[in-house]
């Protein structure tokens, strides 16, 4: 009876083709806009990219973009500011999008989706990057996506995804994949998403491995209220040398096969803790009712989970559930009233609070939490890798001063998951308190190669406010990345784009301190801003702040084509390098690139040797960014937040 009622939600899965994605799109039997692109110029657009252009910023009407036959040979990234958007194309086979690009999983992705309500059908993305590498040169092997999905409510139906290593970025939100092939060697389904594959072809490319095994996923869940899974139901797994079903890029890795086939290429063990070794406990690798040679579980890990028919009726029926919900449930929390009851926690590593870490803290914190919840970090420094969950809203962490109160951890290289605090919740304020990776501590000046991205703190989500806190590394220490955030006299230091990401920030009264005598005598680079589109709201905005140095800074380089940072009314030191800014990977395209100041101070402000392609912008334009009602705070939310 059970087994009758899982296998009839997910034939209701199958469904949602027919059903609305979104209550923020329109509804399906309302108008909708079809657009046609087609290389011959039989289209509305040659391109992809040109049609996802044309679509409005903050657009809530189903676009339907049909992409005839042919291999699109672009990079395209769809803005958070254009969802409500059906890519469709003949079949994955013959119509295709590539590009290679490999090395910075963070912007060398293919396609890459920063807006929500997507749905994709009959169409291929695929990153040649290592098409031309030798069989067993690892070292060549790179990073390159063929996808990326940083968003919620995503669907694709007979899609293929074709690379090597890290073909399919999941990372973040609720994803169904039906029908579709997925190709590649190394890590090649990974992040941190909230996904079901239903019917889809798993093919595990690892011969390029030369006898190494390869991994299929490297699942990211945070914690045990993360509703986050890699769950494959009536997949096929094959290949073309050995590999695992998976290994843990987070302590709570959860991935589920249900009545798959699995190819004798699949390793014995089936298995890999990676990071984790010793904390098997925390990670959900299961398998049931699978079939095929590599089901043979006489010799897995001793840690994978046995599920019961009840847990795993429980868990499939609960995820299945939460995915069919898509059309009906709000992704983001409403957080109580400021006056309101609120609840108060105390971290104290002399034991005279609820708990002595930060993470206990967070951890108490119930699930999808609407109460504004204030954990107060009494004096000290809390040696301790901090991970808020997305379903952790409505947090105000206040520490006693960002000098005296500090959290600190020592971790580089991959730069989504060195931070010393990540934070995937929106409604979140801190107040008072300084975070530190002190990874690149010990570094000697010059050893460049020894500099590795260190994050003191990574934010991926929205309605985020600092106040009177610090961040300090030495490369890439805050990940501004994505969602409207509010910084009020911080203090942040690095050397090398030590402020970076897709956010939508204001930056008011804050020390920005370069100390690039790390570099012994090279530039360091304060921001990398990566605004995707001339529609895309994001940009980082520094009004009345102060810049200075230990050597020679840019104010920024251009991460994305559209990088928008403008200085307004700052002070400027002599260690600003006389250029201003750098194009970086867009040397010849500056004319979408906004680098601009406006009343800025100090000798490091003189204009009269700037690049020639700064912009010089209206009062009225830069009225509308430094004003955060304008662009940062349009419905209130700063207002909103407690304490």
């Amino acid at each position: 009876m059970r087994y009758s009622f899982l296998r009839t939600l997910l034939l209701a899965l199958l469904s949602l083709s027919k059903v609305s994605f979104s209550q923020d799109c329109s509804d399906q039997n309302q108008d909708s806009v079809t657009i046609v692109v087609d290389q011959s110029g039989q289209g509305q657009f040659t391109t992809v990219q040109q049609a996802i252009d044309s679509v409005p910023a903050e657009n809530n009407i189903w676009t339907r973009i049909i992409v005839k036959p042919g291999t699109y040979k672009e990079k395209v990234v769809v803005p958070a500011d254009k969802p409500c958007i059906v890519l469709e194309g003949n079949s994955a086979s013959d119509t295709m999008i590539e590009w290679g690009d490999g090395g910075d999983v963070n912007k060398s992705a293919t396609f890459t989706l920063y807006a929500d309500n997507f749905k994709a059908r009959n169409i291929g993305f695929k990153n040649t990057y290592n098409e031309m590498t030798q069989r067993g040169d690892l070292s060549s092997i790179k990073q390159a996506p063929a996808f990326q999905i940083t968003t919620d409510k995503v669907s694709f139906y007979k899609c293929a995804f074709i690379s090597v290593q890290d073909t399919l970025t999941d990372f973040r939100g609720r994803h169904y994949f039906e029908s579709c092939y997925i190709e590649g060697a190394v890590d090649f389904i990974w992040g941190g998403g909230q996904s079901i594959y239903q019917g889809c072809e798993i093919n595990a490319t690892t011969d390029i491995l030369n006898g190494l095994a390869g991994f299929i996923t490297a699942q990211g869940r945070n914690s045990t209220t993360d509703a986050s899974a890699y769950v494959f139901s009536q997949c096929s797994v094959k290949g073309t040398g050995p590999f695992y079903l998976g290994r843990a890029y987070r302590q709570y890795s959860r991935v589920v096969f249900h009545e798959s086939y699995l190819s004798s290429d699949v390793e014995p063990e089936g298995w890999d803790s990676w990071d984790y070794a010793g904390q098997e406990g925390t990670i959900t690798y299961a398998e049931n009712q699978c079939n095929g040679p590599g089901a043979d579980m006489s010799k897995r890990v001793e840690w994978e989970k046995t599920l019961s028919s009840e847990e795993l009726y429980s868990f499939l029926s609960t995820f299945l559930l939460a995915l069919l919900s898509l059309s009906k449930v709000s992704y983001s929390q409403v957080c109580s009233d400021q006056n309101q009851d609120s609840v108060t926690i105390v971290v104290d590593q002399s034991g005279q609070g609820q708990f002595t870490t930060v993470q206990q803290a967070i951890d108490s914190v119930p699930a999808e939490n609407n109460i504004w919840t204030r954990i107060i970090v009494k004096p000290g420094t809390y040696k301790e890798k901090v991970v808020v969950p997305g379903d952790k809203p409505c947090i105000v962490l206040e520490g006693n001063s960002a000098s005296d109160t500090m959290i600190e951890w020592g971790d580089a290289g991959d730069v989504n998951k060195s931070a010393t605090f990540t934070l995937y919740a929106d409604n979140f304020k801190a107040r008072n308190i300084g975070f530190k990776n002190t990874y690149n501590e010990m570094t000697q000046r010059g050893d460049f190669s020894s500099i590795k991205p260190a994050p003191a703190f990574q934010i991926t989500s929205d309605k985020v406010s600092f106040h009177q806190c610090a961040f300090i590394s030495v490369q890439d220490t805050l990940t501004d990345f994505r969602g409207r955030h509010y910084f009020r006299s911080c203090y942040i230091e690095g050397a090398v784009d030590f402020i970076w990401g897709g956010g939508q920030s204001i930056y008011k009264g804050c020390k920005i301190n370069a100390t690039t005598d790390i570099l012994a005598g090279s530039a360091g680079y304060i921001t990398a801003q990566g605004r995707n589109s001339a529609t895309d709201a994001s940009g980082y905005i520094f009004h009345r702040c102060s810049v200075r140095g230990t050597g020679p800074v840019y104010l920024g380089r251009a991460y994305r084509q559209y990088s928008r940072v403008v200085f307004h009314q700052s002070y400027l030191s002599t260690d600003v390098v006389p250029e201003g800014w750098d194009s970086w990977r867009y040397a010849g395209q500056e004319g979408t690139i906004t680098f601009a100041e406006n009343k800025c101070n100090g000798p490091g402000a003189d204009m009269s040797t700037r690049v020639k392609w700064q912009k010089t912008l209206s009062s009225e334009e830069v009225d509308r960014l430094i004003d955060a009602k304008t662009f940062i705070n349009q419905d209130g939310w700063l207002q909103k937040q407690p304490f």
